[in-house]
């Protein structure tokens, strides 16, 4: 009888060894087949649950420096109750021998085992079996399984840790291929968030990018490019270099002049074709792209287009040379001032004509028809243009305009084609620094030289009169008529001046007033003189 018994469970736990060999190939099966650490932390405790026919059981891990166990899985039990339960102090304890030792605890009746039978935990709860398996990789302890019954004692026996540590074996290198492929994976989304990142930025670049590997042929040409040149980046992916020739001519002898440099960023000055736009005015820079050890891996170019601002510089170089040709030509009428005003605001001034009130000066050399006759005609040359040069510059020097040279005469107008409120006194000190500078030229020639001038405000009309062929800048009105009629009444070193202009200037120099005939007026005019004693 005793031996029919003992055959009875030899068969039994032949029978017990079998399925666990069926089950522990079935965990082989399961734990390789996916690569989701989620699933594969599930499949172990559930699989170890099945194959050890407990009734409790979690499963812990090391975090990714191994210096900390987290759960991760329960089975049978709220995590929260295996962290923080009292009644389960004694698992905890028994998990962190386990990691200690790296060794497999195994009770077949804990509440005989003088191991835990004292504890609280195994008391109250009625724990009759654990196992605590480690789970190890090369050696290390990366996890734990553990299990229990609250049951069946003896339901684990003494080959069970060896069964459950090949499983566990397994489980750890399966976790440990889930986890380098979770880090895998996200090294990967990081890349490929960096590659997007990389492409939309190159997308948002203004200027044209061109990249090329070690073999020559492009991988990159961005949308500037495309742009810039009128070509797809279908049409030019992945094609050697030379595609390139038909959008920069000569660009294999810049590429060329790149390669002596060392390797080193390089700018170029190129020209480029747009099948529609024509010429292309470029600036390349090139630079070596390089590898994370430094290896050159290819080069970048970087291609913007100058077209428009060449165009727009030249029109500027344009625009300065006219401007420059009317400066120049203005220069000899206008003082430096109201040139640079012209210049710089044309449309300031209303050409063909516009009413506004100016002041106008006549000076002439008294006598000149005679000085004329006394003289060698080229003296005569050199005294006119001693005494226009200095005229012209004391005209300027009071923002006057010279309107013109009429034999030894110059007319000068103050305000048009900028009306100031101070015209008319600027025009009576113009008037005093011409009797004056004629008094310091005064032996430097073989004749005496005086000069009488007249100065009368009033409105006119300003602008350019002539033809379409030729016209001048000058000034037309009854006040014009007037200065010059003042001019020859005037007495050789003094000024004559209407009233008007005398009381806009409200000037330190004290005239005399009296009523002049003057020719072309039937009634007398009140006019200011001047004297040379009150020019001081």
């Amino acid at each position: 009888m005793e031996h029919g018994d003992s055959l009875e469970e030899l068969r039994a736990l032949y029978e017990l060894e079998r399925k666990r060999a069926e089950t522990l190939a079935r965990v082989s099966e399961t734990i390789v087949a996916s690569l989701d650490l989620g699933e594969i932390l599930r499949a172990v405790l559930n699989l170890a649950v099945e194959v050890m026919a407990a009734e409790r059981g979690f499963l812990m891990l090391a975090d990714e420096g191994r210096e900390k166990l987290e759960l991760v899985i329960t089975h049978n039990l709220d995590q929260d109750q295996v962290e923080r339960d009292e009644d389960l102090r004694v698992s905890r304890s028994i998990v962190e021998r386990v990691v200690a030792t790296g060794q497999p605890v195994i009770t077949t009746d804990a509440q005989s085992d003088p191991r835990f039978n004292a504890q609280h935990s195994i008391v109250t709860l009625h724990i009759r079996s654990i196992v605590c398996v480690p789970l190890k990789v090369r050696s290390h302890v990366v996890g734990v399984v553990y299990l229990d019954s609250r049951v069946l004692p003896g339901l684990f026996n003494r080959r069970d840790p060896a069964l459950l540590q090949s499983f566990t074996n397994q489980a750890a290198m399966a976790i440990e291929n889930a986890r380098l492929y979770e880090r895998q994976r996200a090294q990967l989304q990081e890349i490929t968030a960096l590659r997007d990142l990389q492409a939309n930025i190159l997308e948002s670049i203004a200027s044209g990018v061109v990249t090329l590997d070690e073999g020559g042929h492009l991988t990159t040409f961005n949308r500037a490019a495309e742009r810039t040149f009128g070509v797809s980046a279908e049409a030019m992916l992945g094609k050697e270099w030379r595609v390139l020739e038909a959008l920069i001519p000569g660009i294999g002898r810049l590429l060329e002049s790149f390669g002596t440099s060392a390797g080193e960023r390089a700018a170029f000055e190129a020209t480029g074709r747009h099948p529609t736009r024509g010429a292309l005015v470029l600036q390349l820079t090139a630079a070596p792209l390089r590898g994370p050890a430094g290896d050159s891996t290819g080069l970048a170019l970087l291609v913007s287009d100058r077209t428009e601002q060449r165009a727009l510089e030249m029109a500027h170089a344009e625009q300065l040379k006219r401007s420059r040709r009317v400066e120049e030509t203005f220069s000899r009428y206008l003082a430096p001032h109201v040139v640079q005003a012209l210049v710089h605001d044309p449309e300031g001034v209303q050409l063909g004509g516009e009413r506004c009130m100016a002041t106008m000066l006549f000076a002439d050399i008294r006598g000149f028809t005679r000085l004329s006759t006394q003289m060698e005609p080229e003296h005569v040359v050199d005294l006119l243009n001693t005494y226009l040069d200095r005229a012209v510059g004391a005209v300027f020097e009071h923002d006057g305009l010279l309107d013109k040279f009429y034999g030894d005469g110059l007319m000068a107008i103050f305000g048009p084609p900028r009306v100031r409120p101070d015209d008319a006194k600027r025009a009576l000190e113009a008037a005093v620094s011409l009797q004056r500078l004629v008094g310091q030229l005064h032996g430097s020639f073989s004749v005496p030289l005086e000069i009488s001038v007249g100065v009368a405000t009033g409105e006119v009309v300003a602008g350019n009169i002539g033809s379409s062929k030729r016209m001048e800048y000058t000034v037309i009105g009854d006040a014009v008529n007037l200065a010059s009629r003042l001019q020859a009444a005037a007495p050789a070193r003094h000024i004559l001046c209407d009233e008007t202009t005398y009381r806009l200037a409200q000037s330190r120099f004290e005239g005399e007033r009296m009523l002049a005939k003057i020719k072309g007026r039937d009634d007398p005019v009140a006019v200011y003189d001047i004297a040379p004693e009150r020019q001081a």
